[in-house]
């Protein structure tokens, strides 16, 4: 009962197309009628007044020659004779015994149409009502005589009448079959689309793997069913990312709660022998770690939203370059080369392009043993900005998905400082949305990440 209540909407494709169509059809015919009755009404009259024009002239040249004229008299009219004292000498049956049909008196060879008005007319009790009356003034044997041929308008109203009797009766009856024919067919071509829907509505989110059937045709029917196959392609494929996510999300972020629960327990359950500074040491460089991560998933989880607040500015790498290698050499550790780092310009973020180079810079410094060396060139096109270490290096065949999230190497793995591997990530998303593109170049010794940006001009 709820499937046929929502047919039956108002809103429904169905009822509204039916009854679009009702509308015009209506409006069409009910003009095409109108004009119809209106175009016969006036032909009939345009008939009329060129029957008494011909009547009367064949009346008035058989008068003045004094021949016969009742052959003249067609059926639906008559006439009448009338002298100049205003006498009826002759008339038709229809017009016998009454007195002259008009005061009109047309001069003697004229002929004049009689307005059908009090003031024309002299009589207007006729049975059968007067459609048109044509006067003109002989000159005979007798004297003048003004012959009147008349038509009755009876026939004219009841011709009209038929008419729009038929239309009061087809137009109904055409109604009625446009709105059957036309809810009908739209039924036939919305069917496709109710079953596409009832197909996707009966689809569970743990389980997109079934598609709906592409119809033949080629129609818009077709593009839809294709576009929802597209669709559920990409639903499906984010669903799994998703999952993904969050599988290893919660795997990166197990092992860092462990290590802060488990050093917590040892120093409590033995208080006067747990090591204080070294239990602050190990819980706050947990913490950290937890936080880094937390801020990496945010920033993946929240980026398309602050993608769209983010305007593009004209944005100077070298300094963010420079900047980055200052922080690194107070650091201390690894001795950090800028001799190749020149000019460069390029339009995004400010702080994401920053974000980049410090991640990129961050995990050659996690795997460095003695140095890194930072070269920024620009040719024209393309910015290239590249990060050497001189650590183990990464295997040529698994490079490619570093940039994966949670995309780690073994030797990574096997590090203490190792990241959550999603910094590489980010880098990835970041340059790639801008245009550009992020890899490993193959190298003898260490390993170098190789950022191509398109220059600012």
């Amino acid at each position: 009962m709820a499937k046929a209540g929502h047919r039956l909407s108002i809103h429904s494709i169905r009822v509204r197309t039916t009854i679009t169509s009702l509308l015009i059809v209506g409006i069409v015919v009910g003009v095409v009628g109108v004009g119809l009755v209106f175009q016969q009404h006036r032909s009939l009259l345009a008939d009329q007044q060129t029957r008494v024009s011909s009547e009367a002239a064949s009346i008035a040249l058989a008068l003045s020659e004094g021949r016969s004229f009742t052959n003249f008299v067609r059926p639906g009219t008559g006439f009448q004779v009338v002298t100049a004292s205003g006498q009826v000498a002759a008339a038709s049956e229809a017009l016998y015994a009454r007195p002259p049909i008009s005061t009109v008196r047309p001069l003697v060879g004229t002929r004049q149409t009689v307005p059908l008005n009090k003031a024309s007319l002299a009589t207007t009790d006729l049975d059968d009502g007067v459609g048109a009356i044509e006067a003109t003034t002989v000159k005979t044997a007798q004297g003048p005589l003004t012959v009147y041929a008349a038509v009755f308008g009876g026939q004219v109203e009841r011709s009209t009448g038929t008419l729009v009797l038929g239309l009061a009766i087809g137009f109904p009856l055409i109604l009625l079959v446009t709105g059957v024919l036309t809810w009908f067919m739209t039924g036939v071509a919305l069917r496709p689309v109710e079953e596409m829907r009832i197909e996707v509505a009966s689809m569970v989110d743990d389980d997109l793997e079934t598609r709906v059937e592409v119809p033949p045709g080629g129609d818009e029917i077709t593009k839809l069913a294709v576009t929802l196959n597209e669709m559920l392609d990409r639903l499906e494929s984010s669903q799994a990312t998703q999952r993904a996510f969050v599988s290893d999300a919660s795997h990166e972020l197990r092992s860092p709660i462990a290590s802060l629960l488990a050093t917590i327990e040892v120093a409590r359950a033995h208080p006067d022998a747990a090591d204080w500074g070294r239990v602050s040491t190990v819980v706050d460089a947990e913490a950290r770690r937890l936080k880094d991560l937390v801020d990496d998933l945010f920033w993946l989880s929240t980026r398309n939203e602050l993608r769209r607040e983010a305007d593009s500015i004209p944005v100077d790498l070298d300094d963010l370059v420079f900047f980055e290698a200052e922080r690194l050499r107070l650091e201390g550790r690894l001795r950090v080369t800028t001799r190749q780092v020149s000019a460069a310009r390029t339009l995004g973020d400010p702080l994401e392009l920053q974000r980049v180079i410090r991640n990129v810079i961050d995990n050659a410094s996690r795997h460095a043993a003695t140095s890194i060396e930072l070269s920024l060139v620009s040719d024209g096109e393309w910015i290239h900005l590249r990060v050497a270490d001189d650590g183990e290096g990464v295997d040529p065949a698994t490079a490619d998905h570093l940039f994966d999230r949670f995309a780690r190497s073994d030797a990574a793995r096997d590090r203490p400082s190792g990241g959550a591997g999603l910094g590489l990530a980010i880098v990835a998303a970041v340059v790639g949305s801008l245009g550009g593109s992020a890899r490993f170049v193959p190298v003898d010794n260490g390993a170098t990440v190789e950022l191509t940006l398109p220059a600012l001009s």
